[in-house]
């Protein structure tokens, strides 16, 4: 298997998703309670993923996603055992990061929850869409050393969030929104972005076999 637990994976599997969350919809509760420009929030989600791989990938393979890791269980990357436990050091790290934010913003806030703001159908499909491009990002571009990984993915991230931040808050992350919307006591569509971003992870991993085994060739 290409990950496994150990207390470097799980510690970094922690920081960096909590980084996410707490650098991301913090930059999502400034935009609401102070100046902070709404047209900033995409660039800062996607630096945080970039600079957390380029400094955690090398201990668990930088998922910071539940979506992700079920991606590389799909692919036969990591076991059943440390998927569950990957994902959920995500999920408590994303609670965390939340909670800290409870502590930290004083005024009232969403905790950067996410929410549908067009039909169900349109935003299934554009959070599928999105995840499935970000998932094939990532199975694509840390197949080699290279130096362009962590700025690749971070831009996947950054560019979805531009084109679909308006519609569904650009979630393609289960644990993104799973600690927000606990912390707010508004779990209503937790289901949306819990089932929409796997589906599109999984789609991810359909379409790299696919261009790896080169049917064509």
């Amino acid at each position: 298997m290409r990950f496994t637990t150990s207390k470097q994976s799980l510690i970094s599997e922690f920081i960096g998703t909590f980084s996410l969350v707490f650098f991301g919809c913090g930059s999502i509760i400034l935009s609401e309670i102070s100046n902070l420009k709404s047209e900033y929030i995409p660039f800062i989600f996607g630096c945080t993923i970039a600079i957390f791989i380029y400094i955690f990938g090398k201990y668990s393979g930088a998922h910071f996603n539940p979506a992700v890791t079920i991606g590389f269980f799909i692919n036969k990357e990591i076991s059943v055992k440390d998927g569950i436990l990957y994902i959920s050091i995500q999920i408590l790290s994303a609670l965390s990061a939340s909670l800290l934010h409870n502590i930290v913003f004083t005024e009232q806030h969403s905790f950067g929850t996410t929410t549908i703001s067009t039909t169900y159908i349109s935003g299934s499909v554009a959070e599928i869409l999105c995840t499935t491009f970000l998932m094939l990002v990532i199975l694509l571009v840390t197949r080699n050393d290279n130096r362009v990984y962590g700025l690749a993915i971070g831009g996947a991230v950054t560019l979805s969030a531009l084109l679909i931040g308006d519609l569904t808050g650009a979630s393609l992350n289960p644990a993104r929104s799973i600690g927000p919307m606990i912390l707010y006591g508004n779990t209503n569509e937790i289901w949306f972005y819990i089932l929409f971003p796997i589906i599109g992870s999984s789609i991810g991993v359909v379409l790299y076999n696919y261009l790896k085994n080169d049917p064509s060739g």
